[in-house]
């Protein structure tokens, strides 16, 4: 695993916020900006870092279109585990979407929100769902479709993390 600095990563107006997660301050963290604002940078940062660093956590990460997730969030992802030199770390599964972090077989699975219900379903067959990651929210119907999921996803463990990404002009 190659060293490298999160400074050479992350927008420094992240460097706050990380120092936070690490804190385990918020369960919850709404992010705002626009195009170029970097949230998605350090929402892939983030997840990867966590769960190499806790060998319970997995982590869903959803869009409201299903068909969205491979050149959005999932190459992200894949960008955070290159940058931060873990490759050789990591499973890259195109079908279905999914990586998964060959020590642990700890997973992040991808999915659409399009039937809020269907993600009921999700399981993984070790650890818990620590990280969820919720991409362009403002494509989602309202808090209530947000809280459904939340509810559905947040079980089985004793920490967790949601990261909420709301688009500004």
């Amino acid at each position: 695993m190659t060293e490298v600095r999160l400074t050479s990563l992350l927008a420094p107006s992240f460097y706050g916020l990380h120092r936070a997660v690490k804190r385990h301050r918020a369960t919850h963290y709404w992010l705002k900006g626009g195009r170029g604002s970097c949230k998605s940078t350090f929402a892939a940062v983030e997840i990867i870092l966590g769960i190499m660093a806790d060998p319970e956590a997995n982590a869903v990460v959803l869009r409201k279109v299903k068909d969205t997730l491979k050149d959005s969030v999932f190459e992200q992802l894949v960008w955070a585990i290159e940058k931060l030199g873990v490759m050789d770390c990591w499973q890259i599964n195109l079908s279905p979407l999914r990586l998964t972090y060959s020590r642990t077989g700890q997973k992040i699975l991808f999915r659409g929100a399009d039937k809020p219900k269907k993600i009921k379903s999700v399981k993984v067959s070790q650890g818990y769902v620590k990280f969820i990651w919720f991409e362009e929210v403002d494509e989602f119907t309202g808090m209530e479709e947000i809280r459904l999921i939340l509810q559905s996803l947040m079980r089985g463990g004793e920490q967790f993390l949601s990261l909420i990404h709301i688009s500004e002009p």
